[in-house]
C-alpha cells in the first residue's frame, strides 16, 4: 500500500472564526483543499474528491476564495502518478459539503461511500431547499452515481488490508467518516476531514468551529478522534490545518507506506 497526499489549491482569505473560535470574528486565514490517494493491491481509494470551479453551480464565494490551477485537480494529481481517473474503485466521502465532493463524478468506476445519516439528512435538505447546495446536488443524480450507505450504527468496517472506515457521527455535519491506515513503515494515519478542522480546535483550549450541526456531538466526535489515535499509536491528519498540511509528504515529492 501507498499513500499519497494530492494537493488541490488553497482557499485564501476566510473567515477564520467559521472554522476556530477566535476573539476576532472578523480575523482572516489561509487553509489546503486535499484529497489522499491510496494504491492498494485490493483496488485504489480516493479519500475525499475535492473542490470543482464550475461557476455554474458552485457557491460565488467558493469561486472568488479557491486559489485552484489545472494542476491542482485531482484527476491531474492521480494521472500524474500513472493512473486514470477509471482505476480508482472506491471514493471514502467524509460528508457532503462542497470542498469534498467536488469531482466524485469524474472517477468513472469509483463506488462512493458515505454516511447514511449524512446522504440521507443532504438529501431531504436538498429536497427541502434548506441549503446552497442544491446545483450540486441536481447535477449528481443527473449522474446517477454509485453510492454506497454506510450505517449509521457500525461504527468501523475494514475496507480492505491495512484500511478501515471509521464512522465518528454527527457533528460538523450530519454524519463523518474517516480512515484508519495502518503503515508499517510510515506509522498509522488517522485520516478525519472536518470531523476537527485543525489541532488548534482541539487546544487546550477547546475552540469549537463556527460551522457545526451538532456542538454537543462535536465534542464527542473529537474525544473520539483522540481517543483511537491514541489506542492504534496513529498521527492525526485534520482536514483543513495548514501547519500540518506543509509538513505532510506531497505526491510530487513522495509517499507514505
Amino acid at each position: 500500500m501507498k499513500v499519497y497526499v494530492l494537493e488541490n489549491g488553497m482557499n485564501i482569505d476566510s473567515v477564520k472564526n467559521d472554522l476556530i473560535s477566535c476573539d476576532d470574528p472578523d480575523e482572516r486565514f489561509n487553509f489546503p483543499s486535499w484529497t489522499v490517494l491510496i494504491r492498494h493491491a485490493e483496488g485504489n481509494i480516493l479519500f475525499d474528491a475535492a473542490c470543482h470551479r464550475d461557476p455554474s453551480r458552485q457557491l460565488p464565494f467558493i469561486m472568488e476564495n479557491l486559489h485552484m490551477t489545472e494542476e491542482d485537480d485531482p484527476v491531474f494529481r492521480v494521472r500524474q502518478l500513472g493512473l486514470e481517473p477509471e482505476d480508482v474503485g472506491t471514493i471514502l466521502l467524509s460528508h457532503m459539503h462542497p470542498d469534498h465532493f467536488g469531482y466524485i463524478d469524474k472517477f468513472p468506476n469509483a463506488e462512493i461511500i458515505v454516511s447514511d445519516d449524512e446522504f440521507t439528512c443532504m438529501m431531504r435538505d436538498y429536497a427541502l431547499n434548506r441549503f446552497p447546495f442544491t446545483k450540486d446536488f441536481a447535477y449528481f443524480i443527473e449522474k446517477k452515481l454509485k453510492w454506497k450507505l454506510f450505517p449509521s450504527d457500525e461504527k468501523s468496517r475494514k475496507l480492505v488490508e491495512g484500511v478501515t472506515i471509521v464512522n465518528f457521527g454527527r457533528g460538523h455535519s450530519y454524519g463523518m467518516l474517516g480512515l484508519l491506515l495502518e503503515l508499517p513503515k510510515s506509522g498509522n494515519k488517522l485520516l478525519i476531514s472536518d470531523t476537527i478542522y485543525s489541532s488548534e480546535n482541539v487546544g487546550p483550549p477547546i475552540r469549537m468551529p463556527g460551522i457545526c450541526k451538532d456542538p454537543e456531538n462535536w465534542l464527542k466526535s473529537m474525544e473520539n478522534v483522540l481517543a483511537l489515535a491514541k489506542e492504534r499509536k496513529a498521527e492525526i491528519w485534520y482536514g483543513h490545518d495548514l501547519a500540518q498540511f506543509e509538513t505532510l509528504i506531497k505526491s510530487t515529492e513522495g509517499y507514505y507506506e
